[in-house]
């Protein structure tokens, strides 16, 4: 089956939205690579390739792939990953930027991808210089994760300065793309790498940037997704201060410490744990008292985690109609069993206290 997610993704002109609908048509993948002729063979070779270069590969069918990319309107057919692939499953924030950024926007992307990190989120950004690289290096010194989205192939390193840093990535989160392996930079690939960017956070920091910069097109990405949207003030006087100031004018919330984020996205500072800790402490239902809820609130709750999941998904996997799931979501976070995330995304309310990052 993920030869022909491959094999599908490869045609000319035929993008992501344009896959879905076909997908809807047609029903599956298979009937869908026969209506459009896909070339099968060269996608085993695509993925005897990755596998040589220990690429794996996630269809949008994959249970590993990404819930909260899965949600949005265009989520791309199918990704490939140098790294780790269970980084995609963590808390996830974005924080994007200018290239030429300031000696202060640097500063404080890094100091608060540190801190996230810290905390056991997972820091998304792009791998451009300036701010992206800021935000990554800021994970790395916390020994937290981090994932870099490609405008290109994950086998070809953009900026090539980067090399040593993406190295560095994929030892401890991962490096990810939408584009084949072999693919080079080409300039119309880079907004489609900004909604991946949004796309996988539950919110996008926006540090510095011009009006008309990649990471305004990630925040316009992130509130097309119902994603939140955070600006960092800078100096007035500067022209990368412009963006973020009219995304404040425009609503977005302005941020000055990490505990803006954590308050805004329902998130808790607590003692300082990683993504795996905070799973394995209390992030499933197992061990908790749930007898004291109807059938059908019970139904629910065994779908959640820590890990956010869309409200459509509940319903699929409960054989619920979503009426009846949005009412009794409703009813589970009176009751404090769960939270409501941006874009109808739901997880668990946290039973301990030994979270890094929790749910309030």
């Amino acid at each position: 089956m993920l030869q022909h997610w491959i094999a599908a993704n490869m045609v000319e002109g035929v993008g992501p939205v344009k896959l879905k609908k076909l997908l809807e048509q047609h029903g599956s993948i298979v009937e869908v690579c026969q209506v459009l002729n896909a070339p099968l063979e060269k996608s085993l070779q695509v993925i005897d390739e990755a596998a040589r270069d220990n690429i794996k590969i996630l269809s949008r069918e994959d249970e590993n792939y990404p819930e909260l990319l899965k949600n949005i309107y265009d989520p791309p057919p199918v990704l490939f990953i140098k790294g780790e692939v269970a980084s995609l499953a963590g808390t996830t924030i974005a924080i994007v930027g200018t290239r030429q950024a300031s000696r202060y926007g640097k500063e404080i992307a890094q100091k608060f991808a540190f801190e996230l990190a810290s905390l056991g989120l997972t820091v998304v950004s792009g791998l451009a210089l300036g701010i992206d690289t800021a935000a990554h290096q800021g994970a790395l010194e916390a020994k937290g994760k981090t994932i870099a989205v490609f405008g290109c192939g994950v086998d070809y390193i953009y900026p090539p300065s980067n090399r040593d840093l993406a190295r560095e990535i994929e030892s401890s989160g991962a490096l990810v793309s939408e584009f084949p392996l072999g693919t080079g930079v080409e300039k119309g690939h880079f907004p489609r790498r900004n909604r991946i960017i949004s796309g996988l956070s539950l919110g996008t920091i926006v540090v510095e940037g011009h009006y008309d910069s990649g990471a305004m097109i990630t925040a316009k990405f992130a509130l097309d997704q119902g994603r939140e949207v955070f600006a960092v003030p800078g100096n007035i006087e500067l022209d990368q201060s412009k963006g973020p100031h009219w995304l404040i004018k425009q609503g977005a919330k302005l941020v000055e410490t990490v505990d803006d984020i954590l308050e805004e996205l329902n998130l808790v500072r607590q003692e300082k744990m990683s993504n795996d800790r905070c799973s394995a402490s209390g992030g499933s239902n197992e061990g908790r008292d749930y007898s004291n809820l109807s059938l059908d609130e019970q139904k629910i709750v065994k779908t959640l985690s820590l890990e956010p999941r869309h409200i459509d998904d509940i319903a699929q996997a409960t054989s619920l109609s979503t009426p009846q799931v949005s009412s009794l979501l409703m009813m589970l976070e009176v009751k404090k069993i769960l939270r409501q995330l941006p874009g109808k995304m739901f997880v668990l309310y946290p039973n301990t206290k030994n979270f890094g990052v929790g749910v309030y």
